[in-house]
């Protein structure tokens, strides 16, 4: 498997490929809709912070887009079928954080009423969003941790940073980003303006990006979450504290000392 697509069937990616399409499609309708309710049209994008109609039809696109990401993991030629008693039916590729070898797989029907098909994951989509209370409006923002915390001096600050090579992150967000991209691009320009996910700042100790070499991968790593540390300590309010999740042990080891006993390196949590 060297290219996205070999990670699904002919006829998966004509599926994915349809529904990321009809979420163009469907955006342009519920413009066309709102428009017609006489519904305020500021002409301002969500990303934008619009709250008029080009709003509500991103934040529709959106909701669908999320959808056709999630309906990947179930339509990908390395689902298995489950068979216990409770999860029968289609298992999804990110059982775990990593894809995952099969010796077979199980193909789910996208316009069926069976397992894995496209209305159980609308269906879950529109369960979260019911579920949601939104107390007072809320923003993300995608930073290079090592440099900036977005001017903020009083910041509550609570995080769960990489854990060494444990955690291919981004190259395995690039699964969800190719199908995210092609229905979200023209919506959030800026977030998906790259072909792939970007990786070249990505925190990771991953030794193929420095061409093999572990020692330099560790280097950075290490480095760069001591500058995103200090960076969090300035931002921090003294008031409460910094909580940080570290649940990653590195076990490896790799070289014996003098005295015959195996050293582990990097340290561990």
């Amino acid at each position: 498997m060297t290219r996205y697509s070999d990670l699904f069937t002919p006829r998966q990616l004509v599926s994915l490929t349809t529904f990321a399409n009809l979420v163009s499609e469907a955006r342009e309708r519920a413009v066309a809709d709102a428009r017609q309710t006489g519904t305020c049209n500021d002409g301002t994008g969500l990303n934008n912070g619009g709250t008029g109609v080009t709003a509500y039809a991103d934040a529709v696109a959106t909701y669908l887009a999320l959808a056709t990401s999630k309906s990947a993991d179930y339509w990908s030629n390395l689902c298995i079928w489950r068979s216990d008693p409770k999860n029968l039916g289609i298992g999804h590729v990110f059982a775990r954080q990593a894809i995952q070898m099969v010796w077979d797989y199980a193909e789910a029907n996208p316009i069926s009423e069976s397992s894995g098909n496209w209305m159980n994951s609308v269906e879950w989509i529109a369960r979260v969003v019911d579920g949601m209370t939104l107390v007072v409006a809320g923003k993300a923002n995608q930073l290079d941790a090592t440099v900036a915390i977005d001017g903020e001096t009083s910041s509550l600050i609570s995080t769960d940073p990489p854990y060494y090579d444990n955690i291919g992150y981004t190259d395995l967000s690039d699964f969800f980003y190719v199908w995210l991209r092609h229905s979200l691009g023209k919506v959030y320009s800026d977030l998906f303006s790259t072909l792939l996910v970007p990786k070249a700042q990505e925190l990771v100790a991953t030794p193929y990006r420095f061409g093999g070499d572990k020692e330099e991968a560790r280097k950075f790593f290490e480095e760069g979450l001591g500058k995103a540390f200090a960076k969090m300590r300035e931002a921090q309010h003294p008031d409460y504290p910094l909580t940080v999740y570290y649940a990653f042990k590195q076990s490896e080891t790799d070289e014996e000392d003098e005295g015959g006993e195996l050293s582990s390196q990097p340290p561990s949590s």
